[in-house]
């Protein structure tokens, strides 16, 4: 009896490791840590076991065995355990998958075979060529531009300075504003619908309180249609060249502020209009400040011209008695040279 006490003691006793590892939930069931499963992988590879080594980085991937950093190591060495197997195809689509993740990613040419860093340069040479094709993708957008530009208006100044009291000051400009929204017609080419406002004032040299004292304000809208081609791109800037036409409806108003009808001062305008054209072409600069936002400038050489302003009558003489004020054939025109700047969204995909 004493030994069979004893025979089931020392059982008892060699079994209870077991048992303790058994309740213990956590160290049963403990997963490999990511380091450990790339050091049994690398293992593999160095003892050129590598269908075991691929299949083990591929299950460790799909079941999250690997995180953070260690993911694109272990996507790069199943990527080079599959040029081993010859299976290059495949190998180059996961090197691919590797620099999508991060694009700063490199194997060492002097520690990883030429055979896979053949494959590894392959990859990197078809997705250097979707990173530019991507670059020269320019989705649909919207923009809003302020700027400066010619506005000389020859003939309206001539007309204010003819009234004998000496030249007309040159015309003063509001600032110029521009609305737009763009759609891609190809990867490097877009289409561009936009309207400006272009607004400019002088007034004649006679006091401000005489009768005759005359204020000129023109004004213009052009609607233009844009061909937009992608010169230079980059991750971070664009650098375009932009060429439009357009239509430009035009308005000149000359305002008497003095104007005296029955002892009382009433102000009076006469107005000229018409349908002008607009032409203009240049370039665009652009700096990505985020993914979908733009800050952009343009620098622009235009034509605008409002062809002959039809007024109420062509003869009627500004200033009385001076037949050079008669407004006869007079034309609206802010061509030149116009920079702007503004932002840009990127609303498309």
């Amino acid at each position: 009896m004493k030994i069979r006490h004893a025979v089931f003691a020392l059982l008892l006793l060699a079994a209870w490791p077991c048992a303790a590892r058994a309740a213990d939930p956590a160290a049963a069931t403990a997963p490999a840590t990511s380091s450990s499963v790339l050091a049994q992988a690398r293992e593999q590879y160095a003892q050129a076991n590598f269908a075991e080594a691929a299949e083990m980085l591929r299950t460790a991937l799909r079941t999250g065995q690997v995180a953070g950093d260690d993911v694109n190591q272990a996507r790069a060495l199943r990527g080079r355990c599959l040029v081993k197997l010859g299976r290059r195809v495949e190998a180059k689509e996961q090197f691919k998958g590797v620099m999508r993740s991060d694009a700063n990613f490199t194997l060492d040419p002097t520690l990883v075979p030429p055979d896979e860093m053949e494959v590894w340069r392959l990859a990197k040479k078809e997705i250097d060529a979707e990173r530019l094709e991507a670059g020269k993708r320019f989705p649909a957008s919207i923009a809003v531009l302020g700027g400066r530009g010619n506005c000389v208006n020859q003939d309206i100044v001539d007309l204010a300075s003819s009234s004998g009291a000496g030249l007309a000051p040159d015309f003063s400009e509001d600032v110029e504003l521009g609305y737009s929204v763009r759609f891609p017609l190809r990867p490097e080419l877009s289409i561009e619908f936009e309207v400006q406002h272009l607004r400019a004032t002088t007034e004649d040299p006679l006091p401000a309180t005489r009768n005759a004292h005359t204020e000129y304000t023109v004004s213009v809208t052009p609607v233009i249609v844009n061909l937009v081609k992608a010169w230079h791109t980059s991750p971070r800037y664009h650098i375009n060249l932009v060429g439009g036409l357009g239509v430009m409806p035009t308005q000149v108003v000359a305002e008497y502020k003095q104007t005296l009808v029955s002892g009382r001062l009433t102000p009076s305008q006469l107005v000229g209009h018409h349908l002008g054209m607009f032409a203009h072409g240049g370039l665009e600069g652009e700096w990505m400040a985020q993914d979908r936002l733009a800050f952009t400038a343009r620098v622009m050489g235009r034509y605008a011209n409002s062809g002959t302003l039809t007024w109420p009558s062509n003869s009627y003489e500004i200033y009385e008695s001076y037949e050079q004020s008669k407004l006869g054939d007079r034309t609206a025109d802010f061509s030149g040279i116009a920079a702007t700047v503004g932002v840009r969204a990127y609303i498309g995909y």
